[in-house]
């Protein structure tokens, strides 16, 4: 009975060793089949997202390039026509001095000689009286007439300085212009642009130094004008003066006598 037992287990398990084999090995293998898949469809769909953003970036690097090309780099725009000009123009300052300045180089010696390239007649430094007596004339009384003086030839220089600067900023105004129209990029424009805007401010500024000379004569003119009622008024205080102290001088020789006369006695 042992034996029978024995092989009776034998055969039973056996087979049902086989099919456990057969069964168990088939579904390992799919299992990694599909993992591996997994895996390979992970790897495309990276590989993808790469070739995607390359892609993108290539495209942003055409457009990158595509506006420098329409727009210019401003940084390689190192040399403006006419930028090195106008900043030499700036740093001019003009030959104009100040009313102070002018009043100081007075002179009432060149007062007197002044004729105005002949357009007046020169005083001279001495005058004589009709009694033949010559007398040298009082320079520092001329020095006020010798500032307007100043001032003219000041306004002369000036005029002389800024119309050869003018002529000098039109040439190149002009020049920056021809540059702008030929201008092939947005920066290169934008540069030249700002570059005509300065001229035109300087332009500006060098014709306000013509105004400003002028004015200075003008306001020289006014306190010699004010100087001439300020000298009259002095002397008509002066003369007013003079009568109140000959009045009272000539009351106190000619005193008027108040007392009552004394009529003679009848006989």
């Amino acid at each position: 009975m042992k034996h029978i037992a024995l092989i009776l287990t034998l055969v039973f398990t056996v087979p049902l060793a086989q099919a456990q084999f057969v069964v168990t090995n088939p579904i390992s293998d799919v299992l990694d089949g599909i993992m591996h898949v997994e895996d390979i469809a992970k790897t495309v769909e990276m590989i993808s997202n790469q070739v995607q953003q390359i892609n993108t970036l290539t495209q942003q690097l055409q457009q990158i390039q595509a506006y420098v090309k329409a727009f210019g780099d401003p940084e390689s725009l190192l040399s403006i026509v006419g930028a090195d000009e106008l900043i030499q123009s700036l740093q001019q300052s003009g030959v104009g001095q100040t009313i102070g300045e002018l009043q100081q180089l007075a002179n009432g010696a060149q007062a007197l000689q002044y004729n105005a390239n002949g357009l007046y007649q020169s005083l001279g430094n001495t005058f004589t009286t009709p009694g033949g007596v010559e007398f040298p004339r009082a320079e520092e009384i001329y020095r006020k007439f010798g500032a307007i003086q100043q001032g003219s030839r000041n306004f002369q220089a000036v005029t002389d300085d800024v119309l050869t600067r003018r002529e000098a900023l039109r040439g190149r105004i002009a020049t920056t212009t021809e540059q702008l129209q030929a201008a092939s990029t947005d920066a290169e424009t934008q540069k030249l642009t700002g570059v005509l805007v300065a001229y035109g401010a300087e332009l500006d500024a060098v014709d306000r130094e013509i105004t400003h000379a002028a004015a200075q004569v003008a306001t020289q003119d006014a306190e010699n004008r004010a100087d001439r009622e300020r000298e009259e008024t002095a002397r008509r205080e002066e003369r007013e003066a003079q009568m109140e102290e000959s009045f009272r001088r000539f009351g106190e020789v000619f005193r008027l006598e108040t007392s009552r006369p004394l009529l003679p006695a009848s006989r």
